[in-house]
C-alpha cells in the first residue's frame, strides 16, 4: 500500500477542521460581531445627534426657521453673501448654523468679503483670509 504525501495530510486536516470545528468558532464569533455592529450603530446615532444639535446653539438668539432660497433658471441656488445655506435642500439658515437640519450636510456660505463659497464651519476664507465670513446680523448683504 502507498503512503500519502505530507501535503495530503495537511489538506485532510484542514478539511476536517472546517467540517468539525468551524461551526464552534463561528458560533463563538457571532455574538461579538452583533455587539460590535450594535455599538457602531449607536455611535452613528450619537454623532448624528451631536452634529444636528449644533445648529443655532446661540442661547441668546431666538430660534429662526430655515427659509427656502430662490433658484436661478439654471437650477443654481441664489444665496446672499455671508448667510449659511444648504446646497442640497436650498434652505437658508441663521448665522452660526453649521449643519442642515433636514439632510445633516455641511452648510455653505459665500464669504461676506470676497464672495468665495466656503463651508459655514470654516473659521476663515481660503481666498481672502478674512475671519469675518458671515454677514453681521441685521445688516444686508454686501
Amino acid at each position: 500500500m502507498l503512503e500519502s504525501p505530507p501535503m495530503w495530510d495537511a489538506i485532510v486536516s484542514i478539511i476536517e477542521w472546517v467540517a468539525d470545528d468551524s461551526a464552534q468558532v463561528l458560533a463563538g464569533a457571532v455574538p461579538y460581531l452583533l455587539i460590535g455592529l450594535s455599538a457602531l450603530y449607536v455611535a452613528w446615532l450619537v454623532i448624528g445627534y451631536l452634529r444636528v444639535s449644533q445648529v443655532a446653539i446661540d442661547a441668546e438668539s431666538a430660534v429662526q426657521p430655515a427659509l427656502r432660497l430662490p433658484r436661478a433658471p439654471d437650477g443654481a441656488i441664489e444665496a446672499p453673501r455671508g448667510v449659511p445655506y444648504c446646497p442640497v435642500d436650498g434652505l437658508q439658515y441663521p448665522p452660526g448654523a453649521r449643519f442642515c437640519t433636514q439632510c445633516e450636510s455641511d452648510l455653505m456660505l459665500s464669504c461676506a468679503n470676497c464672495g468665495a463659497t466656503i463651508r459655514a464651519a470654516d473659521e476663515s476664507c481660503y481666498r481672502c483670509g478674512t475671519r469675518d465670513t458671515m454677514a453681521v446680523a441685521g445688516e444686508g448683504p454686501a
